[in-house]
């Protein structure tokens, strides 16, 4: 039986106990077990579902109530017993909801812890990479003054003005060795 087929068959035998309850007590017996037998063999037929543990309890609790509701009046009229016991399958359901909350709210505090391991990673892997900027800004600056030095110190203006003082001391000496 797949999913959608069990839903199908709880909504038809949903409506089949609502149509007897609303019949009051002109229920006959054979309805009464066809309903039983059809609520059973869907409880059963629940293990074989692929469908995770919470989603199948719930789908037991439905068919458990219904199970439940769907008695005739003559066996289902207000005994201290019947009350007591589903007072207890009402606690049973409620103890079952908070432990399914209690599974979510321990998956929200791992997601979380994960969550805050990852944050704090990344912030380390930023301040490693800022850091790893910031050296490399000031290796630029300093490569930068040390082009500028250079480029001061073999300027083109100042061989030139070396070449221009020798050029003169040469034609001074030449004059000088030229005249008597």
């Amino acid at each position: 039986m797949s999913i959608a087929e069990w839903d199908n068959e709880y909504a038809r035998l949903a409506r089949s106990a609502s149509q007897m309850r609303t019949k009051g007590i002109a229920i006959s017996a054979s309805d009464a077990r066809t309903l039983q037998s059809g609520l059973q063999r869907l409880e059963v037929s629940l293990d074989n579902l692929p469908l995770a543990a919470g989603e199948i309890q719930r789908r037991k609790r439905l068919v458990q109530h219904l199970q439940q509701t769907s008695l005739p009046n003559g066996k289902n009229s207000g005994s201290g017993g019947q009350q007591q016991s589903q007072m207890s399958m009402a606690m049973q359901q409620q103890d079952a909801m908070i432990d399914e909350l209690a599974v979510g709210v321990g998956r929200l505090k791992n997601q979380t812890v994960n969550i805050h391991d990852e944050a704090r990673l990344h912030v380390n892997l930023l301040n490693g990479m800022e850091t790893n900027l910031d050296e490399a800004h000031a290796g630029l600056e300093d490569e930068t003054r040390r082009a500028a030095r250079l480029r001061e110190d073999q300027s083109v203006w100042r061989l030139q003005l070396i070449v221009a003082g020798l050029s003169v001391l040469l034609v001074l000496l030449i004059v000088m060795g030229l005249s008597p």
